[in-house]
């Protein structure tokens, strides 16, 4: 089996689980449903990566992976940052001011974070890793 099937059907169940633990309403039942539902998912999406890397030949070791991590941490420190910070204020007064910024200004300022520190999060630490590489001495 190779690691990279079991690492998404194990994710897909994991984050499944966690999402029937939290709307289940304490029935484990619907625990299993979700980690099922998404283990499937989880295995759909393994085999369309699967399809698409070979239809358009990308090769995995050319992938920045750097970029894809510093994007996962940028969109949660966004998302943090922009839901305490008064961003959805902005972003509210900018796209619907008919909005009572009371009820959607958290909801908004975490969607605009997460946007903007994803892109921000991805650029930054690709062009930072480059600098902080050890350069191989010629021997």
């Amino acid at each position: 089996m190779k690691v990279h099937f079991f690492s998404w059907i194990t994710f897909g169940a994991l984050v499944g689980g966690l999402l029937g633990f939290q709307f289940s309403k304490g029935k484990p039942q619907g625990v299993e449903v979700v980690a099922v539902v998404g283990a499937l998912l989880g295995l759909v999406g393994f085999f369309a990566v699967s399809a698409v890397h070979k239809a358009y030949k990308l090769d995995t070791s050319k992938t920045d992976h750097v970029a894809i991590i510093g994007s996962m941490l940028g969109a949660i420190c966004g998302g943090v940052i922009g839901a305490f910070s008064g961003f959805g204020r902005l972003l509210i007064s900018i796209f619907n001011p008919d909005l009572m910024e009371r009820d959607w200004g958290a909801f908004f300022g975490g969607i605009g974070g997460i946007c903007l520190g994803a892109f921000l999060g991805a650029c930054l630490v690709s062009a930072i890793t480059p600098l902080l590489r050890r350069r191989k001495t010629p021997t």
